[in-house]
Protein backbone atom coordinates (compact mmCIF):
# COMPACT_ATOMS: atom_id res chain seq x y z
CA UNK A 1 0.00 0.00 0.00
CA UNK A 2 1.72 3.28 -0.92
CA UNK A 3 0.03 5.90 0.41
CA UNK A 4 1.27 8.70 -1.52
CA UNK A 5 2.82 10.87 0.78
CA UNK A 6 4.41 12.95 -1.17
CA UNK A 7 1.77 13.48 -3.66
CA UNK A 8 -0.78 15.08 -0.22
CA UNK A 9 2.10 17.22 0.69
CA UNK A 10 2.04 18.76 -2.91
CA UNK A 11 -2.51 18.73 -2.71
CA UNK A 12 -1.99 20.45 0.42
CA UNK A 13 0.30 23.29 -1.27
CA UNK A 14 -2.01 23.14 -4.34
CA UNK A 15 -5.09 24.42 -1.87
CA UNK A 16 -3.43 26.90 0.47
CA UNK A 17 -3.82 30.49 -0.32
CA UNK A 18 0.20 31.02 -0.34
CA UNK A 19 2.46 33.33 -2.87
CA UNK A 20 1.34 36.25 -4.39
CA UNK A 21 -2.35 35.89 -3.23
CA UNK A 22 -1.18 35.62 -0.23
CA UNK A 23 0.82 38.69 -0.17
CA UNK A 24 -2.29 40.46 -1.39
CA UNK A 25 -4.43 39.69 1.24
CA UNK A 26 -2.01 40.59 4.07
CA UNK A 27 -1.95 44.43 2.09
CA UNK A 28 -5.54 44.46 1.73
CA UNK A 29 -6.25 43.91 5.18
CA UNK A 30 -3.83 46.00 6.68
CA UNK A 31 -4.88 48.82 4.65
CA UNK A 32 -8.55 48.18 5.58
CA UNK A 33 -7.38 48.25 9.09
CA UNK A 34 -5.45 50.96 8.89
CA UNK A 35 -8.43 52.97 6.96
CA UNK A 36 -10.81 51.55 10.10
CA UNK A 37 -8.49 52.70 13.09
CA UNK A 38 -7.71 56.20 12.00
CA UNK A 39 -11.30 57.12 11.91
CA UNK A 40 -11.84 59.49 15.30
CA UNK A 41 -15.37 58.52 15.75
CA UNK A 42 -14.35 54.83 15.37
CA UNK A 43 -11.90 55.24 17.65
CA UNK A 44 -14.13 56.84 20.56
CA UNK A 45 -16.18 53.64 20.09
CA UNK A 46 -12.98 51.61 20.92
CA UNK A 47 -12.55 49.87 17.45
CA UNK A 48 -10.03 47.00 17.89
CA UNK A 49 -9.73 44.83 14.52
CA UNK A 50 -9.09 40.99 14.37
CA UNK A 51 -8.85 38.84 11.33
CA UNK A 52 -11.73 36.01 11.14
CA UNK A 53 -13.55 33.92 9.23
CA UNK A 54 -11.52 31.05 7.42
CA UNK A 55 -8.39 33.26 6.74
CA UNK A 56 -8.59 34.17 10.12
CA UNK A 57 -8.46 30.62 11.23
CA UNK A 58 -6.08 29.48 8.43
CA UNK A 59 -8.24 27.17 7.36
CA UNK A 60 -9.19 29.23 3.73
CA UNK A 61 -8.35 27.25 0.08
CA UNK A 62 -7.27 28.97 -2.71
CA UNK A 63 -8.27 31.26 -4.22
CA UNK A 64 -9.18 32.69 -1.54
CA UNK A 65 -11.91 35.23 -2.54
CA UNK A 66 -12.14 36.93 0.56
CA UNK A 67 -11.10 38.29 4.29
CA UNK A 68 -13.01 39.25 7.31
CA UNK A 69 -12.21 41.71 9.46
CA UNK A 70 -13.58 41.92 12.98
CA UNK A 71 -14.47 45.57 13.43
CA UNK A 72 -15.20 45.36 17.34
CA UNK A 73 -16.27 48.22 19.28
CA UNK A 74 -15.57 47.60 22.78
CA UNK A 75 -16.71 50.92 23.98
CA UNK A 76 -20.55 49.92 22.57
CA UNK A 77 -23.02 47.46 23.25
CA UNK A 78 -26.16 46.03 22.40
CA UNK A 79 -28.29 49.03 23.29
CA UNK A 80 -26.34 50.80 20.44
CA UNK A 81 -28.49 51.13 17.30
CA UNK A 82 -26.85 48.68 14.64
CA UNK A 83 -27.81 51.12 11.58
CA UNK A 84 -25.93 54.01 13.36
CA UNK A 85 -23.04 51.31 13.89
CA UNK A 86 -22.83 50.19 10.56
CA UNK A 87 -23.59 53.34 8.91
CA UNK A 88 -20.38 54.86 10.51
CA UNK A 89 -18.38 52.18 9.26
CA UNK A 90 -19.91 52.48 5.71
CA UNK A 91 -19.16 55.92 5.61
CA UNK A 92 -15.19 55.72 6.52
CA UNK A 93 -15.01 53.15 3.18
CA UNK A 94 -16.99 55.13 0.70
CA UNK A 95 -15.00 57.88 1.70
CA UNK A 96 -12.02 56.21 1.50
CA UNK A 97 -12.67 54.23 -1.92
CA UNK A 98 -15.85 55.01 -2.93
CA UNK A 99 -19.55 53.57 -3.77
CA UNK A 100 -19.42 50.90 -6.24
CA UNK A 101 -23.05 53.15 -7.47
CA UNK A 102 -20.72 55.54 -8.19
CA UNK A 103 -17.83 53.73 -9.63
CA UNK A 104 -16.34 52.76 -6.91
CA UNK A 105 -14.80 49.64 -4.72
CA UNK A 106 -17.55 49.31 -1.81
CA UNK A 107 -20.42 47.40 -1.92
CA UNK A 108 -22.89 47.59 1.12
CA UNK A 109 -24.17 43.85 2.30
CA UNK A 110 -26.41 42.22 4.56
CA UNK A 111 -24.18 42.80 7.91
CA UNK A 112 -20.85 43.81 6.47
CA UNK A 113 -19.36 46.19 3.82
CA UNK A 114 -17.38 44.65 0.90
CA UNK A 115 -14.40 46.09 -0.18
CA UNK A 116 -12.72 45.43 -3.95
CA UNK A 117 -9.54 44.52 -4.22
CA UNK A 118 -8.98 44.19 -8.32
CA UNK A 119 -5.74 42.32 -9.19
CA UNK A 120 -3.42 43.76 -11.85
CA UNK A 121 -5.73 43.14 -14.88
CA UNK A 122 -8.47 44.73 -12.86
CA UNK A 123 -10.33 42.36 -12.17
CA UNK A 124 -12.62 42.19 -8.84
CA UNK A 125 -11.49 38.41 -7.95
CA UNK A 126 -10.93 39.63 -4.08
CA UNK A 127 -12.73 41.77 -1.45
CA UNK A 128 -12.04 42.68 1.90
CA UNK A 129 -15.40 42.44 4.35
CA UNK A 130 -15.77 44.61 7.25
CA UNK A 131 -18.29 43.24 10.03
CA UNK A 132 -18.83 45.96 12.58
CA UNK A 133 -19.59 44.78 16.60
CA UNK A 134 -20.69 45.51 19.29
CA UNK A 135 -19.82 43.78 23.25
CA UNK A 136 -22.98 41.19 24.99
CA UNK A 137 -22.11 40.39 27.41
CA UNK A 138 -18.53 38.08 27.24
CA UNK A 139 -19.25 37.57 23.61
CA UNK A 140 -20.12 39.89 20.86
CA UNK A 141 -22.99 41.12 18.44
CA UNK A 142 -23.16 41.69 14.32
CA UNK A 143 -26.55 43.42 12.63
CA UNK A 144 -29.24 40.83 11.90
CA UNK A 145 -29.30 39.69 8.53
CA UNK A 146 -32.56 41.56 8.14
CA UNK A 147 -32.48 44.95 8.04
CA UNK A 148 -36.31 45.06 9.12
CA UNK A 149 -35.30 43.82 12.69
CA UNK A 150 -32.87 46.75 13.41
CA UNK A 151 -35.98 49.00 14.79
CA UNK A 152 -36.40 45.61 17.04
CA UNK A 153 -34.65 46.34 20.03
CA UNK A 154 -35.04 42.70 21.24
CA UNK A 155 -33.68 41.10 17.85
CA UNK A 156 -31.68 43.25 15.69
CA UNK A 157 -28.13 41.90 16.71
CA UNK A 158 -27.39 38.59 16.27
CA UNK A 159 -24.85 37.18 19.36
CA UNK A 160 -21.38 35.40 17.79
CA UNK A 161 -18.01 34.68 19.10
CA UNK A 162 -15.73 33.77 15.86
CA UNK A 163 -12.84 34.40 17.76
CA UNK A 164 -13.03 31.60 19.85
CA UNK A 165 -13.81 29.32 17.32
CA UNK A 166 -10.47 30.26 15.94
CA UNK A 167 -8.74 29.75 19.33
CA UNK A 168 -10.69 26.37 19.47
CA UNK A 169 -8.95 25.40 15.82
CA UNK A 170 -5.82 26.04 17.14
CA UNK A 171 -5.97 24.42 19.95
CA UNK A 172 -7.32 20.95 18.28
CA UNK A 173 -4.29 21.57 15.70
CA UNK A 174 -1.98 21.66 18.31
CA UNK A 175 -3.07 19.27 20.94
CA UNK A 176 -1.01 16.16 21.74
CA UNK A 177 -3.57 13.94 21.52
CA UNK A 178 -4.56 14.95 18.04
CA UNK A 179 -3.79 13.45 14.82
CA UNK A 180 -0.22 14.84 13.16
CA UNK A 181 1.82 13.77 10.35
CA UNK A 182 5.65 13.74 10.55
CA UNK A 183 4.92 16.33 14.00
CA UNK A 184 3.08 18.39 12.06
CA UNK A 185 -1.02 18.89 13.72
CA UNK A 186 -3.29 17.84 10.81
CA UNK A 187 -6.45 19.08 11.48
CA UNK A 188 -5.96 22.07 9.59
CA UNK A 189 -4.40 20.48 6.68
CA UNK A 190 -7.40 18.02 6.61
CA UNK A 191 -9.87 21.15 6.62
CA UNK A 192 -8.58 22.78 4.04
CA UNK A 193 -8.94 19.19 1.80
CA UNK A 194 -12.23 18.94 3.26
CA UNK A 195 -13.21 22.39 1.96
CA UNK A 196 -12.04 21.32 -1.21
CA UNK A 197 -13.65 18.29 -1.50
CA UNK A 198 -17.10 20.29 -0.56
CA UNK A 199 -16.27 22.77 -3.39
CA UNK A 200 -16.28 20.17 -6.09
CA UNK A 201 -18.65 17.99 -5.18
CA UNK A 202 -21.58 20.01 -3.92
CA UNK A 203 -20.40 23.43 -5.29
CA UNK A 204 -23.96 25.90 -4.34
CA UNK A 205 -25.54 22.93 -2.99
CA UNK A 206 -25.46 23.49 1.47
CA UNK A 207 -24.09 23.21 3.29
CA UNK A 208 -20.98 25.54 2.91
CA UNK A 209 -17.39 25.27 4.20
CA UNK A 210 -17.89 26.97 7.00
CA UNK A 211 -20.44 23.80 8.31
CA UNK A 212 -18.65 21.78 6.60
CA UNK A 213 -15.51 22.86 8.84
CA UNK A 214 -18.09 22.70 11.69
CA UNK A 215 -18.61 18.78 10.72
CA UNK A 216 -14.71 18.28 10.39
CA UNK A 217 -14.07 20.03 14.12
CA UNK A 218 -16.79 18.17 15.97
CA UNK A 219 -15.85 14.56 14.79
CA UNK A 220 -11.92 15.67 15.30
CA UNK A 221 -12.95 17.03 19.16
CA UNK A 222 -14.93 13.65 19.89
CA UNK A 223 -11.86 11.74 19.08
CA UNK A 224 -13.16 9.72 15.75
CA UNK A 225 -10.70 10.04 13.34
CA UNK A 226 -7.28 8.76 14.05
CA UNK A 227 -4.19 7.84 11.23
CA UNK A 228 -0.70 9.75 10.85
CA UNK A 229 -0.85 9.71 6.84
CA UNK A 230 -2.58 12.52 5.02
CA UNK A 231 -4.92 9.90 2.68
CA UNK A 232 -6.28 7.97 6.09
CA UNK A 233 -6.85 11.13 7.70
CA UNK A 234 -8.64 11.98 4.72
CA UNK A 235 -10.48 8.89 3.73
CA UNK A 236 -11.38 8.60 8.11
CA UNK A 237 -13.11 12.76 7.61
CA UNK A 238 -14.99 11.73 4.83
CA UNK A 239 -16.48 8.50 6.79
CA UNK A 240 -17.51 10.26 9.90
CA UNK A 241 -18.55 13.73 8.66
CA UNK A 242 -20.89 12.15 6.07
CA UNK A 243 -22.27 10.26 9.48
CA UNK A 244 -21.91 13.22 11.11
CA UNK A 245 -24.03 14.90 8.41
CA UNK A 246 -26.83 12.29 8.47
CA UNK A 247 -27.29 12.80 12.19
CA UNK A 248 -28.19 16.76 11.93
CA UNK A 249 -31.54 16.27 12.16
CA UNK A 250 -31.48 14.15 15.14
CA UNK A 251 -28.52 15.60 16.83
CA UNK A 252 -28.04 19.72 15.84
CA UNK A 253 -24.81 20.51 14.38
CA UNK A 254 -23.12 23.72 16.87
CA UNK A 255 -21.01 26.57 16.44
CA UNK A 256 -18.46 25.49 18.44
CA UNK A 257 -17.74 29.46 19.67
CA UNK A 258 -21.11 29.67 20.70
CA UNK A 259 -21.92 25.63 21.73
CA UNK A 260 -25.76 26.47 20.11
CA UNK A 261 -26.60 25.12 17.17
CA UNK A 262 -25.69 26.68 13.80
CA UNK A 263 -27.91 29.03 12.55
CA UNK A 264 -29.43 29.47 9.55
CA UNK A 265 -30.69 26.10 10.11
CA UNK A 266 -30.62 23.62 7.01
CA UNK A 267 -33.54 21.54 6.28
CA UNK A 268 -33.82 17.90 6.58
CA UNK A 269 -33.00 16.70 2.86
CA UNK A 270 -29.92 19.11 2.32
CA UNK A 271 -28.03 17.50 5.12
CA UNK A 272 -29.16 13.99 3.75
CA UNK A 273 -28.39 14.49 0.54
CA UNK A 274 -24.54 16.15 1.37
CA UNK A 275 -24.16 12.85 3.65
CA UNK A 276 -25.33 10.81 0.64
CA UNK A 277 -22.25 12.86 -1.57
CA UNK A 278 -20.22 12.00 1.09
CA UNK A 279 -20.31 8.69 1.83
CA UNK A 280 -20.07 7.91 -1.96
CA UNK A 281 -16.95 9.93 -1.39
CA UNK A 282 -15.44 8.17 1.69
CA UNK A 283 -15.91 4.66 0.30
CA UNK A 284 -14.28 5.68 -2.65
CA UNK A 285 -11.33 7.40 -0.39
CA UNK A 286 -11.17 3.59 1.15
CA UNK A 287 -10.89 2.21 -1.19
CA UNK A 288 -7.82 4.01 -2.69
CA UNK A 289 -5.94 3.29 0.64
CA UNK A 290 -5.78 -0.60 -0.57
CA UNK A 291 -5.36 0.05 -4.49
CA UNK A 292 -1.92 0.23 -6.11
CA UNK A 293 -0.33 3.37 -6.49
CA UNK A 294 -1.39 4.64 -9.74
CA UNK A 295 -5.08 3.38 -9.60
CA UNK A 296 -5.24 4.81 -5.95
CA UNK A 297 -3.90 8.85 -7.40
CA UNK A 298 -6.46 8.87 -9.85
CA UNK A 299 -9.07 8.15 -6.99
CA UNK A 300 -7.51 10.98 -5.44
CA UNK A 301 -7.42 13.07 -8.35
CA UNK A 302 -11.15 12.83 -8.72
CA UNK A 303 -11.63 13.63 -4.97
CA UNK A 304 -9.89 16.91 -4.61
CA UNK A 305 -10.60 17.79 -8.14
CA UNK A 306 -9.30 20.97 -9.59
CA UNK A 307 -8.77 24.76 -8.86
CA UNK A 308 -7.36 27.54 -10.49
CA UNK A 309 -3.83 26.65 -10.70
CA UNK A 310 -5.05 22.92 -12.55
CA UNK A 311 -5.14 19.34 -10.79
CA UNK A 312 -5.07 19.84 -6.66
CA UNK A 313 -3.34 15.99 -6.48
CA UNK A 314 -0.35 15.47 -8.87
CA UNK A 315 0.10 12.15 -10.34
CA UNK A 316 3.10 9.99 -9.12
CA UNK A 317 6.04 9.44 -11.45
CA UNK A 318 5.15 6.42 -13.62
CA UNK A 319 1.47 6.84 -13.41
CA UNK A 320 -1.01 8.54 -15.85
CA UNK A 321 -3.99 10.14 -15.62
CA UNK A 322 -6.30 6.94 -16.36
CA UNK A 323 -4.41 5.28 -13.33
CA UNK A 324 -2.38 3.00 -14.99
CA UNK A 325 1.77 2.69 -14.91
CA UNK A 326 3.16 4.19 -17.50
CA UNK A 327 4.86 0.75 -19.10
CA UNK A 328 8.86 1.15 -19.65
CA UNK A 329 9.83 1.33 -23.60
CA UNK A 330 9.45 -1.82 -25.67
CA UNK A 331 6.52 -2.90 -22.89
CA UNK A 332 3.00 -2.94 -24.25
CA UNK A 333 0.51 -1.82 -21.30
CA UNK A 334 -2.71 -3.52 -21.61
CA UNK A 335 -4.31 -1.83 -19.48
CA UNK A 336 -4.14 -4.11 -16.24
CA UNK A 337 -3.51 -2.92 -12.96
CA UNK A 338 -3.26 -4.42 -9.46
CA UNK A 339 -5.24 -3.69 -6.83
CA UNK A 340 -9.15 -3.10 -6.36
CA UNK A 341 -10.26 -0.50 -8.99
CA UNK A 342 -12.79 1.82 -7.90
CA UNK A 343 -16.06 3.04 -9.97
CA UNK A 344 -14.77 6.49 -11.75
CA UNK A 345 -17.08 9.79 -11.94
CA UNK A 346 -18.47 9.79 -8.44
CA UNK A 347 -19.44 13.86 -7.48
Amino acid sequence: MDLLHTQFEKALTNVEVNGDKRERAIRAHTEIQAVLNADDRLRAWGISTRLIGSYGRQTAIYPGKDVDVFARFEGLDTSANPESVYNAVESVLVRQYGHVRDGGRVTPQARSIKVDFPDAQGRADFAVDAVPAVRNGLRWAIPARDRSLWAQISSRWFTTDPERFGDLSTELNKAAWSPSVNGQGAYKPTVKLLRQVREIHLGDRKPGGLYVEFAVYDVWRSGLVRGNEWGVLLAATLRRVADRFSQVPNRPLCDPGLDTPVHPALSEPEWLQAAHVFHGLAQRAEGALLASRCAAAKVWREILGRNSRGQVFPLPPGCDAAGFAIPAAGVVNLGMTTGPQEASGFG
